[in-house]
């Protein structure tokens, strides 16, 4: 560090002129994930710039620190998989607990199930009623969810890149919706298949 003198480009041409110096060039990415693509815009810069005919090697070096992509790139890795795992388990125990709250929905309104069959309420339409509500109570976690994940990630982006397009936040709720449906189905099922006159008579 005691030899290196740093200045200005030009400044540095108007002083050594035609002279050969050895010269480092920093380029720093703002995307890790377009390294690869940036490398490559530097090197057809690079050539453009010191005249490489088309065919002949490079007469200069590209280097990039594959030390520290490589961390990143485990670091991620690592993320990745545990956040599949606690998603996994997190969607688990999550519709396990909407399957116990739609068998204690259904419960509570037998006699409101019983009337409306007793009307001519079809088996689909009480079936399409509780996987809707279903549906619906996750699509409420699934959101408020979203609302606590995005300042997170805000503050996580000061540290690693992160990001949350909104193909991933529409992609969270849809496969909330799902878990909704498939969670509420065993209670819907079990809903439209009561007996009318058991339903009416149950307190």
């Amino acid at each position: 560090m005691d030899g290196m003198i740093i200045m200005p480009l030009k400044t540095f041409e108007t002083v050594a002129g035609e002279a050969r110096a050895r010269l480092r060039i920093d380029i720093k990415v703002g995307d890790v994930d377009k390294l690869e693509d940036a490398k490559e815009e530097v090197i057809s810069a690079m050539r453009v710039v010191r005249k490489v005919p088309p065919g002949k090697e490079d007469d200069f070096a590209v280097n990039q620190q594959e030390a520290f992509k490589q961390m990143y790139d485990q670091t991620v890795g690592v993320i990745a998989y545990a956040g599949i795992v606690i998603t996994a388990l997190s969607l688990f125990v999550g519709a396990i607990g909407i399957m116990n709250i739609m068998f204690v929905s259904v419960t509570e309104r037998t006699k409101e199930i019983g009337i409306r069959k007793a009307i001519g309420a079809k088996t689909w339409s009480i079936l399409l009623q509780f996987l809707v509500e279903a549906a619906l109570l996750c699509l409420l976690g699934g959101l408020i969810g979203l609302v606590v994940s995005f300042p997170i990630s805000l503050i996580v982006n000061q540290f690693l890149p992160t990001s949350l397009p909104w193909t991933v936040a529409a992609m969270a709720l849809i496969i909330s919706a799902i878990v909704g449906v498939i969670s509420g189905f065993l209670p819907a099922w079990k809903a439209s298949r009561l007996d009318p006159v058991d339903a009416l008579r149950y307190e």
